[in-house]
């Protein structure tokens, strides 16, 4: 007879932001490889979140993050640039290597079940797209970053019950005024929040507790816990890097950002001009730039990324200028996710 798996269940009240960092840090140092899996829940102050890999002098305006007095914390997992709320439900899993759940991306599919289980229960339905992110109606409500640590493999994510990226998009770093007021209407389209979807207010409290019952369905036996003394302990003594903002790192999204699993937006200057470019599920969404006149944007919305009507295009409305402007947009056009070294 095959005995059911215990998960380990740690809830922690609103925490500050190195808090929530430091707390599945600590259970991932202290974990032993025969431990139980750990889920580890929490909502935190509001910050921005570096990706492992990323780096604060490509991807944030250092003066204006002092002028908003936003906490930016670099953690240990992948992913890029996330901006947290106390609102959000945020969750980390962790478990030893195991069968044919080998690395980190693979926690995904252990734990997506009862995610999409979840929101279901609340009356909308979402899809797991590209392994990553959480969507409804074609919008991302949940997205996931992962790592190694310790012994364990790290999957994070978040309930996004409510939402508000200005500060978002005034912190990060961007080549003009124009690319930030495109950023904030392009999250508007590309993100979503439960407070949003639903008719009335959902609790965090309310959320996490109908997350367990899908846990217990299919087939977890939750083990509710707190934090150990010594773990308590190892998150209290963590002792993080001062952030880097002088390196001149490159950025995760040349010369842009991601807004959801295949959109991007990306704008880049010359001595001759400037282009700015939205593209969205493999189709170019906008196309603006100095050379660009109105006229072509409105023609270049929706072609697919191959095909010669858009090159056609450019050419019929840019004369001489066309090859240059192609070749650049061609350069500077982010079309799908790319692994990030």
């Amino acid at each position: 007879m095959t005995r059911s798996p215990v998960l380990r269940v740690i809830q922690l009240k609103k925490v500050a932001a190195l808090e929530l960092h430091s707390a599945y840090v600590a259970l991932a140092e202290l974990r032993a490889p025969e431990d139980p899996p750990i889920l580890l829940v929490a909502q935190a102050e509001a910050h921005l979140s570096l990706g492992a890999s990323q780096w604060a002098s490509a991807e944030l305006d250092r003066h204006r993050c002092q002028s908003l007095g936003v906490t930016v914390v670099q953690r240990s997992l992948g992913g890029g640039l996330v901006w947290l709320e106390p609102a959000h439900l945020n969750y980390f899993f962790l478990q030893s290597p195991q069968g044919n759940c080998r690395c980190p991306k693979d926690l995904l599919r252990v734990l997506s079940p009862g995610i999409i289980a979840t929101h279901a229960a609340f009356g909308f339905p979402v899809s797991l797209r590209d392994h990553q992110e959480f969507s409804y109606q074609g919008r991302r409500i949940g997205s996931t970053g992962a790592a190694t640590l310790g012994h364990s493999l790290v999957l994070a994510g978040s309930f996004l019950l409510e939402g508000d990226w200005d500060t978002f998009c005034q912190a990060v770093a961007a080549p003009s005024d124009g690319f930030r007021a495109q950023l904030a209407l392009g999250l508007e389209e590309s993100l979503c929040t439960w407070q949003e979807v639903m008719a009335r207010p959902v609790s965090a409290e309310a959320v996490f507790a109908v997350w367990q019952e899908e846990l217990k369905r299919t087939g977890w036996v939750l083990l509710e816990d707190g934090l150990s003394v010594q773990e308590q302990e190892r998150m209290d003594a963590m002792d993080w890097e001062p952030l880097d903002w002088e390196s001149s790192g490159r950025r995760r999204v040349a010369h842009g950002i991601k807004l959801r699993s295949r959109a991007f937006l990306t704008e880049r200057h010359w001595d001759d001009g400037w282009l700015r470019i939205w593209t969205e599920d493999h189709r170019l969404r906008a196309l603006w730039g100095s050379a660009i006149p109105a006229e072509l944007t409105l023609a270049s919305a929706g072609l697919a990324r191959d095909g010669t009507l858009l090159q056609d295009l450019m050419q019929g409305y840019l004369g001489k200028g066309a090859q240059l402007w192609w070749e650049r947009m061609q350069a500077l056009a982010v079309w799908s996710d790319v692994p990030i070294g």
